[in-house]
Parts: structure tokens; sequence; C-alpha cells
């Protein structure tokens, strides 16, 4: 049975990912059509085809490419627009947090719209939002998802092998120190 890992790390059958395609981008275009969703939940923009899965947000084009450049630790985006495959940790994410809610718990209407349009401003803008939760109402603001731990095969079989104790003389030794 082959493997296949979410973005979330869920770790889920290859072939049942592949089977449930169609009905889980169908759900997620549905989530992506509703009225809180069509917009960008980071410059307002409309049209989203990205999403940031460990916030359970839509975003737009440029938004998701600023979200690539935060790091997996902060952001975990996803195309939305049917070329990637989809688990239930990751869809249940969407459905559970959404545009409005997230924007509700981060600040809500007290976020302020960047000055500028240039790409700086608005990573500026994602950094407060997201990393420094500037405008945030609470500590824990949304259900976020936490990457579950992937088991990794021992391919070269050292996990068994024997383990020579270490030296007293070390490399250093050799150097008279």
């Amino acid at each position: 049975m082959t493997k296949w890992v979410s973005k979330l790390g869920g770790v889920y059958d290859k072939e049942e990912i592949m089977r449930e395609d169609a009905a889980r981008h169908a759900r997620l275009n549905k989530l992506r059509r509703r009225p809180e969703n069509r917009k960008c939940a980071d410059c307002g923009v409309d049209g989203t085809c990205w999403t940031v899965v460990n916030h359970g947000i839509f975003v737009c084009m440029r938004c998701g490419g600023l979200h690539r450049s935060l790091g997996t630790h902060i952001s975990i985006p996803k195309g939305a627009t049917g070329t990637y495959l989809w688990g239930a940790d990751e869809l249940r994410a969407m459905e559970v947090n959404g545009n409005a809610k997230s924007n509700e718990n981060l600040g809500g209407d007290r976020i302020p719209t960047p000055d500028g349009t240039s790409d700086h401003a608005m990573l500026e803008h994602i950094r407060d939002k997201y990393e420094r939760r500037r405008w945030a109402q609470r500590q824990e603001v949304v259900e976020t998802p936490q990457r579950a731990p992937v088991e990794v095969a021992d391919l070269l079989g050292l996990a068994d092998a024997p383990r020579e104790a270490p030296r007293d003389s070390g490399f250093f030794a050799e150097f008279g120190l």
C-alpha cells in the first residue's frame, strides 16, 4: 500500500486519496465560492486560487506567493484549483476556519489595509497578521492543525546495525589535543 502525506502531516492510503479527489475538490470549490472566501483573506482582491491550510484561509495568487516566502513554520500554502490532492485533515481545516473566522480572530476590521501595493508592504502586513499576530484578539487565534510526525522507513537497515562504542582517543588525540 502506497502512502500519501498531506501538507499538515496526515498519512493516507494514496489510492483512497486519488479515488476521493473529485469529491474533495467539489467540497473545496463549494467552500471557495462562499462570499467570505471569494475575496483574498489578506488583500481583499476578488478571486482566490490558493489556500493556506494551517490557517484555513483562501488567498489570491500574489498573497499565496507571499505566504510561501514566510516558511512552513508560519504558513503552509496549497493550490486550490484542482492541481493538488487534498487530505481529509486539510479539507477539515478549510471547513472549520475560512476567511471570515480567521480575519475576525486576527483583528477583523481593525486590520489596516497596507499603504501602497508593493510586495514588501504586503509581506510586512502578512507577517504582522500571522507571525506577529499584531491585531489578534486572543492568544489562540484559530484552530491550527499541527503537523503529525511522519514515520520514515529505514531503507538502509541502519536502525538495527550494531554501533561501535566511542573510542577514548578521538580524532583530536592524534594531534595531542
